[in-house]
């Protein structure tokens, strides 16, 4: 491993799989000290388990990044465990139903928006309130190519994202001056459990959505994790405010049903 993030200390929400799960192992291998939050104990238990036996430092915080007072404890618990914070990287998301917008539920509507949008304004304003008595640091948020396209069935998921893209832009613009910086990554299909629910775990719509990619086939979770800690090192000090597609050239190429 090139270091990337040697000597940073970190925190991973929605860590417990996935690309969350990927990301922290990848950030760890880094060199980073890293605190994974997610609701499961036992597979946070199991992922720092494995970042120990490789190695790394890691610190398990159970949250619900619903509920707003855990936004600020997971920032604590992650300066107790390390001493500061210098990144974080939210990836808690769900994909909430895929059903047409004349059948999707208020209560729907509201979980999907709580836990992609709401969630991660909470998280960056208890972050970047934490950065700033270290004199900096690198946020980076895990949003979707479905920011600025579509699938039937998703309403509020393409809303969420579209959000959280505007989300970014207005916080790089005040960030930027406290010397925090604040990207999206922007995923196309990842192979992961969150994108077979999407598709109801159909293999033929899976197969078919793979091979609709460009490059023929869905990124991998630790593809998708190498742009996150790119975007939190020191090399992409002259990055923020950007929405970065990691699609494979899913969107480029007008996939949109």
């Amino acid at each position: 491993m090139s270091g990337l993030l040697e000597g940073k200390a970190g925190v991973v929400i929605g860590a417990s799989s996935g690309l969350g799960r990927a990301a922290a192992a990848l950030f760890a291998e880094e060199g980073a000290q890293v605190a994974v939050v997610a609701r499961r104990k036992d597979r946070l238990a199991a992922l720092c388990d494995q970042i120990r036996q490789d190695g790394g430092e890691a610190a398990p915080i159970l949250a619900d990044v619903t509920w707003a007072a855990d936004h600020t404890r997971i920032v604590a618990e992650t300066v107790a465990a390390f001493g500061r914070l210098d990144f974080a990287f939210n990836n808690a998301g769900t994909i909430g139903n895929f059903v047409p917008m004349l059948e999707q539920s208020e209560e729907d509507w509201d979980r999907t928006l709580d836990t992609n949008l709401k969630a991660v304004w909470m998280s960056v304003q208890a972050q970047a309130a934490q950065m700033l008595q270290n004199g900096g640091g690198a946020i980076v948020n895990t949003s979707s190519w479905l920011a600025v396209g579509a699938l039937s069935g998703s309403t509020s998921y393409s809303a969420s994202k579209a959000g959280m893209d505007g989300l970014l832009r207005a916080a790089a613009l005040e960030l930027a001056p406290l010397g925090i910086r604040i990207n999206n990554i922007n995923p196309g299909g990842i192979d992961t459990e969150m994108t077979r629910k999407a598709f109801r775990h159909d293999a033929a719509i899976l197969a078919a959505f793979g091979e609709a990619h460009p490059i023929g086939r869905m990124g991998t979770p630790r593809e998708t994790a190498q742009l996150a800690a790119f975007l939190l090192s020191d090399r992409a000090a002259n990055i923020t405010g950007q929405a970065i597609l990691v699609d494979g050239g899913y969107a480029i190429a007008g996939q949109r049903s």
